[in-house]
């Protein structure tokens, strides 16, 4: 009887830390795709020294969240979504905002890929 005990009280927690793990990973993706939509947004509009600003901030927020976010992910994928974010500062600086818009565009479309991929649906299980 203990061994059925212990044996669902670890199966709780391993469902629990997964849902708390998962959820982590949605804020954080959702974030930084928002973050990466409104440097899109400015580019759209043509405003550079704001799309300076953003894709400066952008660094950050990248920072703060790719801890969680390589936690859960394939680094092979991160390396990628890490390089676009990287050189939308550089579009930015060079005022060629047709290419900010593709690469943050591109990374947010990643971003949010990464959240897919790690939900629990029969397309991922199976």
């Amino acid at each position: 009887m203990n061994r059925i005990i212990v044996s669902v009280i670890v199966l709780l927690s391993v469902v629990g830390i997964a849902t708390f793990s998962v959820m982590s990973l949605d804020a954080s993706c959702e974030r930084l795709a928002e973050s990466l939509d409104e440097i899109k947004q400015t580019a759209e509009a043509g405003d550079s020294e704001k799309a300076v600003e953003l894709t400066e901030n952008i660094l950050d927020v990248w920072e703060k969240q790719e801890k969680k976010i390589s936690l859960l992910i394939d680094h092979g994928e991160i390396d990628e979504i890490e390089k676009i974010i990287k050189s939308l500062s550089v579009y930015a600086r060079q005022d060629n905002m047709e290419r900010l818009e593709e690469k943050s565009s591109v990374a947010a479309e990643r971003v949010r890929h990464i959240k897919d991929k790690e939900k629990v649906s029969p397309q991922n299980v199976f």
